[in-house]
């Protein structure tokens, strides 16, 4: 009968040990999961519509609805008096005892982010619609001074400039004590297939990281011109950004270097690997006036000049100025014509 009770009584003891456990971490973890809601950063306020506890004994579970978050930067005169907002129809927060060190975060339905600007004189908002897949976000439950959050979505529509993405994995980095010789923010991000409406056919197996120098203050205070009062882009590194199309390796690196909030400036670099047979199929004298067509074959042969044939690859050089790329003296959205040229002919493939 003792070689019994003993381990009846251990087994008991064990069972109400991960009971009253797991019990203090669901009540620790619903206390935190409104305490992110109720008391976010100093620069933020939350807003919503109704408030909901879920979950159960193996997860603590807060779903919000009709989200707002208002984010006002610091200026050297204080507090800006327009708010930077994110919207959003469903917002879950989850904690699971497995995973005592992360709270999961899932954001559901259409997503908006405002962004104010000044331009002209005119003051005006740009507004940023995503739609698509549920996002689904793993924070860290310590995140000061530095931290890591990662994300994931099937699927995702920026609706204000068309862009579609599938497979979307990435991450995004902070370090409140960063110094000029560290990065302050990171970001990079892979996807299996991305889809832009100015130009042919899709990209696939996009991958890119930023970062952006430290310190801290350069996310605290919002840069702005003294004579015109607008504000300007902050520094930002791309470390790399590359992508497939069309039997082509496309990767580009480069440095934002300011310019106001509907105008990047920045200088880049393009490598194509494998062009010569993407050139092959060019016949820009088809397309485009004969000025135009001369201008572009003779940037062409200046830029082959000066690529790495030998390796198989050509560097381009990139530059935005005034809210429009320029591959060498020429403006982008004047090579797509061109490259349109290597889409292939739907109708000839019905015939066929």
């Amino acid at each position: 009968m003792k070689h019994f009770v003993k381990p009846a009584l251990g087994v008991l003891s064990a069972v109400l040990l991960l009971g009253g456990g797991l019990g203090v971490f669901n009540w620790k973890s619903q206390q935190y999961l409104n305490q992110l809601v109720t008391h976010p950063s100093g620069l933020c306020q939350i807003a919503y519509q109704s408030r909901q506890h879920a979950g159960g004994l193996l997860r603590s579970r807060l779903v919000l609805r009709g989200v707002q978050v208002a984010c006002a930067p610091s200026t050297h005169a204080g507090p800006a008096p327009r708010a930077v907002e994110y919207t959003a129809s469903t917002v879950t927060l989850e904690a699971v005892p497995w995973h005592p060190m992360q709270v999961r975060m899932q954001l559901g339905g259409a997503q908006s982010l405002s962004v104010p600007y000044e331009h002209d004189g005119v003051e005006d908002r740009r507004v940023f619609v995503l739609e698509g897949s549920p996002v689904a976000v793993v924070l860290p439950v310590r995140s000061w001074p530095a931290g890591r959050a990662t994300f994931t979505a099937p699927f995702v529509h920026l609706h204000a400039s068309g862009v579609s993405m599938t497979n979307v994995q990435g991450e995004w980095l902070w370090n409140t004590q960063a110094t000029f010789q560290a990065s302050v923010l990171g970001l990079s991000l892979s996807v299996a297939q991305m889809s832009v409406p100015t130009w042919p056919q899709h990209l696939e197996n996009v991958k890119a990281a930023f970062s952006m120098p430290g310190p801290y203050e350069r996310l605290r205070v919002l840069e702005e011109e003294e004579e015109s009062g607008q504000a300007i882009w902050p520094e930002l590194l791309v470390q790399k950004a590359s992508a497939d199309w069309n039997g082509l390796r496309l990767g580009v690196t480069g440095h934002v270097r300011g310019g106001h909030a509907t105008a990047v400036t920045g200088d880049f670099w393009l490598t194509v690997r494998d062009w010569k047979p993407f050139l092959e199929r060019l016949h820009p004298e088809k397309i485009l006036p004969p000025q135009q067509a001369a201008a572009f074959k003779d940037m062409l042969e200046d830029m082959i000049d000066r690529g790495d044939r030998s390796g198989g690859k050509l560097v381009l050089s990139l530059s935005a100025r005034n809210g429009y790329v320029y591959m060498g003296a020429m403006p982008l959205e004047q090579l797509l014509p061109v490259v349109r040229l290597v889409q292939p002919d739907n109708s000839a493939a019905s015939a066929q």
